[in-house]
């Protein structure tokens, strides 16, 4: 046998509808199923060739129905095709010494305490398990069920809907099974362009969701599979049973796998889980009936009577890629050997180098502005409330509150330029000599231990400087990048911002005292 191996980029967002009785929100799956896969390709092969309604075409029938196996596409880790995790493995929990150490129920003989479920998509590279980071968006739109609301563009109720959709720029790896020549007259009926072909698919295809690039391999053999004294088996796919229901998975792998490959076979320790599957099959226009399967990642073992001959061997391997169950030509019922460890580790996954562009738009660069000067307002907030917390000692016995008020409204009514100058301006006309407030002006100390006094009504030193808050490490990083300058953060608005905080904080500081 055979295989075509295949890669598809998504080129925009992609939903691969989980469920179909979602109303608010349409989930998507990680992968495409083989069942997408072969509509994808019988798609492309009936207009490329013409065919129209004929669905007695020979070749077509052999190819679509039976002849080959359309399997997943996976998600892609370091250039292989991601398998479901087997349903026997376990994972430390984060944060403890076994936070990356691994167990499998199914090589090792006693469970290990703390450890915790491990699912997903992933790889096995020597004794280190790649777990796949798919990554998906959510993404709004205005629900217009009628007539009236799709004429009008919009909502009358108001009424939205969610996507989840699998992000653009992601890579899955999928192959196609079977005989050399019925591959070859596939590939060759595609007529692909330098080994590729575009294609829409999922939910929305035809507006701004599911465009992919299907990039297609050499035609080559399968690989071979070792077979050790233990056997260990995986479903690659989910296994759907002849049977309409099924209370047993122990039943349903005897019935549909360990009896078909012969009286020395039987079914040992099993790890499973059951799944419904269900698809929308876009000509006819109608949902299958939704069915129930074993999972993949359905993990178990096959014990031997006697030892494996060749024919065995042979026959197992044939059963392997030919499928068990219904539907294989969609991909189901795909089994692959495991083989158990005590000594999993998960594997580290590679860091994304991300580049710095040359240049940015004026947007870009506005907005980057806006971010930095949030920053640094709450910087300064926060420096503004630690400095006021220095005062709590000489606010004690007394009730300050009137005269920090009296402060923060001078200040708020100097304006917005020159913000010193006014207010150093606007004191000295509020300042009656002997009186109290010139009093409690000479009596409380900045930060720095500068007086009030001399600071507001002199040229002592503020104890923060903008020029200080202007090198924090947050601006050392787009220095070159983003030219943020005085002009960006002036003076006049870090002085604002740090004594409006600061005589606010004083008087909460004084008010709490008090009570």
């Amino acid at each position: 046998m055979h295989r075509l191996e295949f890669v598809i980029k998504t080129l925009s967002p992609c939903v691969l509808t989980s469920t179909s009785n979602a109303t608010i929100m349409t989930g998507t799956h990680s992968a495409f199923s083989g069942s997408i896969i072969r509509g994808i390709l019988a798609s492309r092969f009936v207009a490329v060739q013409k065919l129209t309604d004929e669905a007695h075409d020979k070749t077509f029938r052999e190819i679509f129905f039976g002849g080959l196996k359309f399997l997943p596409a996976n998600p892609e880790i370091k250039d292989k095709r991601a398998f479901v995790l087997p349903m026997s493995l376990q994972s430390g929990k984060a944060g403890t010494p076994d936070g990356d150490k691994l167990q499998d129920l199914l090589g090792d003989e006693k469970s290990r305490r703390g450890y915790k479920s491990f699912r997903g998509f992933g790889v096995l590279k020597g004794k280190e398990i790649f777990k796949a980071q798919v990554k998906t968006n959510m993404f709004m739109h205005m629900s217009r069920s009628g007539e009236k609301e799709r004429t009008a563009g919009r909502s009358v109720d108001g009424q939205i809907y969610n996507y989840e959709a699998l992000d653009a720029g992601q890579v899955f790896r999928g192959e196609i099974i079977g005989d050399e020549k019925l591959l070859r007259q596939l590939r060759d009926g595609l007529a692909l362009d330098g080994e590729q072909m575009l294609a829409y698919v999922g939910r929305s295809k035809f507006t701004q969701y599911g465009k992919c690039l299907v990039t297609f391999k050499e035609i080559d053999e399968l690989p071979a599979q070792i077979f050790g004294d233990k056997i260990f088996l995986l479903l690659d796919t989910p296994l759907i049973p002849i049977a309409d229901c099924f209370l047993s998975a122990e039943k349903i792998l005897t019935e549909e796998i360990v009896d078909k490959l012969g009286e020395k076979f039987s079914l040992g320790k099993v790890f499973a889980s059951g799944v419904e599957v269900e698809n929308f099959v876009v000509p006819w226009g109608m949902k299958r009936p939704r069915v129930s399967a074993l999972a993949a990642g359905t993990v178990f073992e096959l014990k031997l009577s006697a030892p494996l001959t060749d024919d065995d061997k042979k026959l197992l391997r044939v059963k392997m890629f030919e499928g068990f169950g219904l539907r294989t030509e969609e991909g189901f019922g795909q089994v692959r050997i495991w083989q158990p460890s005590s000594d999993f580790v998960k594997g580290s996954p590679d860091k994304e180098e991300i580049t710095r562009p040359e240049t940015f738009s004026a947007e870009t660069v506005m907005l980057a502005k806006k971010i930095l000067t949030s920053h640094l307002l709450e910087q300064v907030r926060i420096d503004a409330y630690e400095d006021a917390k220095k005062l709590r000692p000489k606010l004690e016995g007394g009730n300050y509150t009137h005269f920090f008020t009296r402060l923060g409204g001078i200040l708020s009514s100097v304006g917005k330029k020159n913000v010193r100058e006014n207010f150093k301006s606007r004191l000295e006309l509020e300042i009656r000599g002997g009186s109290r407030f010139e009093d409690h002006l000479k009596k409380f100390e900045m930060a720095n231990g500068q007086k009030f006094f001399d600071v507001f009504t002199g040229n002592a030193e503020f104890p923060r400087k903008v020029h200080d808050l202007m090198n924090t490490s947050a601006l050392e990083q787009v220095k070159g990048v983003i030219n943020f300058s005085d002009e960006d953060f002036s003076e006049d608005e870090f002085l604002t911002e740090y004594l409006t905080n600061y005589f606010r904080a004083a008087r909460k500081t004084g008010g709490d005292r008090n009570e």
